[in-house]
């Protein structure tokens, strides 16, 4: 899932679960998911990890999934602070990217990264541009990176 939150509260240990945090969030908008994600209080973290996240207060973007009373936030996923996404990220987010709700994006960090099936775009987690690109059905069925205006040619980097 991909949630709008606003991070509420301080960073609380998890009883029984070492180095397992969760801040409290209030869920502004689901942009990708379930409606369930609209009842969660709660995301939970381990910093400790090589991908675990720091929270401070205010509004976040957050690519998650379902844990127990709360959502986890992914693996090396998408953490953004709304207020420091720009015009477009944040055009993106509320418009543009729910035209490829049927579109999946997968992560990778070596380039270049190649979808395995028509269904898929590959998200480089170390692009600094990345959130700048939507990823849509083209007219073809293949679900592909577009810049406002034109198409990324992911054949050419994939050859």
């Amino acid at each position: 899932m991909v949630i709008l939150a606003d991070a509420t509260g301080n960073r609380l240990s998890v009883k029984g679960q070492n180095n397992l945090f969760r801040y409290k969030i209030k869920i502004i908008k689901v942009l990708k998911g379930s409606n369930y994600a609209k009842r969660i209080q709660y995301i939970y973290t381990d910093p400790q990890t090589m991908c675990g996240i720091t929270l401070d207060q205010g509004r976040y973007v957050l690519s998650v999934y379902r844990f127990k009373d709360g959502i986890r936030s992914m693996m090396c996923g998408l953490v953004k602070q709304w207020d420091l996404l720009s015009l477009t990220e944040q055009e993106n987010f509320k418009q543009t990217y729910k035209m490829g709700c049927d579109c999946t994006i997968s992560t990778c960090s070596g380039s270049p990264c190649c979808p395995q099936s028509k269904n898929e775009c590959m998200w480089e987690t170390n692009s600094p541009d990345s959130l700048e690109y939507a990823c849509l059905r083209d007219s073809d069925g293949i679900c592909s990176w577009y810049w406002p205006s034109s198409k990324v040619d992911e054949d050419a980097m994939c050859i």
